[in-house]
């Protein structure tokens, strides 16, 4: 009975340590990957261009794959959009629309929440929000500046 449950017993430690491999080689590594290539893409662009980062960066993907990123160029906080070959695309320096007020004007016309994430669609800075339900896929984009609405697009349904 004793070597029963011993080979149950490794045959079930065996069935762990396939599973936690299996996650680690496929999930957990290029997840870590991925993040750690963001990380180095946004410390170079702000040592390169000698930029003190205000905690704000993203990739964007839309037509064009953009990496926008909050610094402050000489005194002056800033949004600036790169390529992917790590040209500076545009600067934007101003004013920019209140946050809430863009989610609750998504909210009135939408029905729902979103969490907004800053990006750069069509020459523009925009306020960019990605809502997905079992029917479909909302992308809205609203001005950066004024908050004003620009487009929206749904897929499905």
């Amino acid at each position: 009975m004793k070597k029963h449950t011993f080979r149950i017993l490794v045959v079930c430690l065996v069935i762990i340590l396939a599973v936690v491999s299996f996650y680690m080689l496929y999930v957990h590594v290029p997840y870590y990957n991925y993040h750690h290539q963001l990380d180095e893409i946004r410390n170079e662009i702000c040592e390169q261009n000698h930029y003190e980062y205000m905690d704000y960066f993203s990739e964007y993907r839309g037509k064009s794959k953009y990496y926008m990123l909050k610094v402050k160029i000489d005194g002056v906080e800033s949004y600036v959009a790169y390529d992917t070959k790590q040209k500076l695309v545009d600067t934007y320096q101003g004013d920019i629309a209140d946050e809430k007020s863009v989610k609750k004007a998504i909210l009135d016309k939408y029905k729902v929440n979103v969490d907004l994430e800053i990006a750069y669609e069509n020459q523009r800075f925009v306020y960019y929000g990605r809502v997905q339900d079992k029917e479909s896929l909302l992308y809205v984009y609203y001005d950066l500046s004024n908050g004003e609405f620009i487009k929206a697009v749904r897929l499905g349904e």
